[in-house]
């Protein structure tokens, strides 16, 4: 039976399963939004806050108190 005299590198490994098509960097459920043009999943609030076109959440910067001496 034959044995390998040496381990695999996960290099190697990696190169031997990239090479024969099994990883697809492929991402057919990734849209772009129609309000901001930025990717996104669907069903997904975007960053900005916008679902299926309508402002949905509306996110504030929280501004520190300001000290006056």
């Amino acid at each position: 039976m034959a044995v390998p005299k040496k381990k695999k590198s996960i290099s190697r490994s990696g190169m031997r399963r990239g090479s024969n098509g099994t990883f697809k960097a492929d991402f057919p459920n990734v849209t772009t939004d129609k309000t901001t043009g930025e990717f996104k999943l669907p069903h997904h609030i975007s960053v900005d806050g916008y679902y299926k076109g309508k402002k949905v959440v509306d996110r504030k910067k929280k501004e520190k108190p300001s000290q006056e001496e």
